[in-house]
């Protein structure tokens, strides 16, 4: 099935398309074997190299610094807690990148659900690093930090020479149609007429017959999305690019709380009278709104659990969102973290998002291992910006074309509640993969 949808885009100034070509320049420099490209709203943050770092496994956690490696046993009890005390012998004030996958969470809520290699704490599910340099682009002057002077000079030399680059070919993957998700939709479905579980999302790969450009396919993506945060990384064995439509969280310096769970989908025609009249039939629907309505009641308990009661609110609920091809119902959930608690408390409750698993998690997470085949891996985890401080911001991995060794793939998926049908939700993929599919650029050398 060939998707058709209309991306409403992006009206990118100069100097906004120089922002993202700078960072995209540093990217494909070669200085950097491994970086990230964390993008918020226009301002691009660059995190090139690696000082020190940890690595989370279910079994143990490794932590690499000049000294050498050292690891340390956990389990699904400790592991946050653990986690946290590696990052408490970290001098200086440092900032750090990373990821999340979505089996982080099994580990810490379901560990019986591991797969035999990650029990066996082969396979990472977590991973934090301090850069050897970052970069600041959008806010003026442009921050660079590094304790290297010459590494500093080659990155200001290239910011100096980078040039907005023309859109190149892209492959425009073709989205075919699906029968074994249309029958995990319908055995789901049926598990909820039973009562195992308010919602799951199920979710449906498309691979790649071909090695993506990640930085091209950023660049042309980004004009083409209105993301939440958007991201292009080649980090610890894996390769992505993004344009998420929500985070998991955001914990402040004041150590506010923020999620935004996003749960009703429509597309985007492209024509601003249509695509009103569209949201006003999504907001009209009663399945959509359900599905809304109760993964905010979700996110509201989960930040109960770590917030002072009295400080969880809901300041937007059901509010349109235009995310690319597609356009959502949107609520903000906001609270305070107890005195007794820090940001990690906070990801441990939330991850993985409301939105990305189901109701009851512990239910979805066994609805989804029982359909999906495999490992989601980065799909439905996060990619993670922090630093000393205890900020720490976590974009939702979605719309994303990623990579691990030498398998490509996009994957997308859909909220399955009491009234689905499995041919609506299979387009709802497709309209979701309808914000990627058209832009991924085959590299080339």
């Amino acid at each position: 099935m060939k998707t058709n949808f209309s991306n409403e885009g992006t009206t990118q100034s100069d100097e906004q398309n120089l922002i993202f070509a700078r960072a995209a320049a540093l990217a494909d420099s070669g200085i950097f074997k491994e970086y990230l490209i964390y993008e918020d709203n226009g301002e691009c943050w660059f995190a090139g190299g690696i000082v020190r770092s940890i690595t989370v496994f279910a079994t143990h956690i490794e932590s690499n610094t000049s000294a050498g490696k050292t690891q340390r046993q956990v389990n699904s009890e400790n592991l946050c807690q653990v986690l946290q005390q590696e990052l408490n012998t970290w001098d200086g004030e440092w900032q750090a990148c990373g990821w999340s996958s979505f089996e982080f969470a099994y580990a810490l809520k379901s560990p019986e659900l591991l797969t035999e290699e990650e029990k066996a704490g082969q396979e990472a599910l977590l991973f934090i690093c301090e850069p050897k340099i970052t970069v600041s682009l959008g806010k003026k002057p442009t921050l660079i930090k590094s304790k290297s002077s010459e590494l500093e000079q080659q990155v200001r030399l290239i910011l100096e020479n980078a040039v907005v680059r023309a859109h190149v070919p892209y492959k425009n993957v073709e989205i075919p149609d699906n029968i074994n998700y249309k029958n995990a939709v319908k055995k789901s479905v049926s598990n909820i007429q039973n009562g195992l579980l308010e919602k799951v999302i199920l979710s449906r790969k498309v691979p790649l017959h071909f090695s993506p450009d990640y930085t091209a396919t950023w660049l042309q993506g980004r004009s083409m999305n209105t993301p939440a945060r958007s991201f292009t990384m080649n980090l610890a064995g894996w390769k992505i690019t993004g344009f998420s439509p929500e985070i998991v969280l955001s914990v402040n310096e004041n150590r506010k709380v923020t999620t935004e769970p996003l749960a009703g989908t429509r597309r985007l025609e492209g024509n601003p009278d249509t695509d009103q009249k569209i949201f006003d039939e999504l907001l009209r629907d009663p399945k959509e709104t359900h599905e809304h309505a109760i993964s905010v009641r979700l996110s509201v308990d989960e930040m109960t659990e770590v917030c002072e009661p009295e400080s969880v609110h809901v300041p937007q609920f059901m509010v349109q969102k235009k995310r690319g091809s597609v356009q959502h119902l949107a609520s903000r959930v906001c609270g305070t973290l107890k005195t007794e608690y820090n940001a990690w408390h906070a990801f441990e409750s939330l991850f993985p998002a409301v939105t990305a698993s189901g109701i009851q998690k512990l239910a979805a997470f066994s609805e989804i291992r029982r359909h999906e085949g495999s490992s989601r891996g980065l799909y439905a985890g996060a990619i993670l910006k922090l630093d000393h401080t205890g900020v720490i911001d976590a974009a939702l991995v979605l719309r994303s074309v990623m990579s691990k060794g030498d398998q490509h793939w996009l994957q997308a998926g859909a909220g399955i509640v009491l009234d689905s049908t499995p041919e609506r939700e299979l387009t709802e993929t497709s309209e979701k993969l309808a914000s990627i599919s058209p832009w991924v650029v085959e590299k080339t050398s």
